[in-house]
């Protein structure tokens, strides 16, 4: 006589994550790293994790970022230290002005080997569990109306800038610092609140800057 049928096994237990991102979705870094990392996590877990992903600030604004993460308004994101400068001043070493930095790829490389050398820079993200230390290419000067050919040019303009390093130096050079998520540059040099920014190069296609 045939026995009672083995039960069912109960499906596995989806884990939602919310994933918090200050960025458009169609920037380079979010669809070259960012979105293929969080798919390749899905697919190796077999979509037992997922990612609810909230683009553009649309739950967390940038400076927020890391709060909200500590604080469990968000499981996870892409956080800017360049932010927080007197949370990670250690960190921010890679954001000096004048560094011999040429790409992306060797900031990042060199961020991941002091961070993993290094337990001072560790313990700057105590609060937080680093996935992995970043870091983009070196920043250019974007501005709007007026065009820079000279330090006199800068004197006065109102130009977003992040990092300490990088802010003591728009001071030192005459230029007004001015601390503004990236997604509402946009705005801000459209309507004059702001002069220009200084950003890496992929950002002008990224938000569109070209435009203003």
């Amino acid at each position: 006589m045939p026995g009672p049928a083995a039960p069912t096994p109960a499906p596995a237990e989806v884990i939602k994550l919310t994933w918090g991102e200050q960025n458009f979705e169609m920037g380079w870094g979010p669809s070259h790293a960012e979105q293929p990392w969080l798919k390749k996590i899905e697919a190796a877990t077999n979509n037992r994790v997922k990612f609810e992903v909230y683009w553009a600030q649309t739950l967390v604004k940038g400076p927020d970022l890391w709060n909200a993460i500590k604080t469990g308004v968000v499981d996870g994101g892409w956080c800017f230290h360049g932010y927080w400068a007197g949370m990670t001043p250690l960190a921010d070493v890679i954001t000096l002005p004048g560094l011999p930095i040429k790409s992306a790829k060797q900031a990042g490389g060199i961020l991941w080997q002091l961070y993993h050398e290094f337990p001072s820079i560790q313990k700057e993200f105590a609060d937080v569990h680093v996935l992995t230390p970043w870091a983009s290419q070196p920043y250019i000067l974007i501005t709007t109306k007026k065009q820079v050919r000279t330090l006199d040019d800068l004197k006065g303009m109102k130009i977003r800038t992040t990092g300490a390093g990088p802010t003591e130096q728009m001071k030192a050079l005459g230029g007004v610092p001015m601390l503004i998520p990236m997604p509402d540059n946009y705005l801000a040099m459209q309507k004059g609140t702001t002069d220009g920014m200084t950003a890496p190069f992929e950002a002008i296609q990224a938000f569109r800057f070209y435009e203003v």
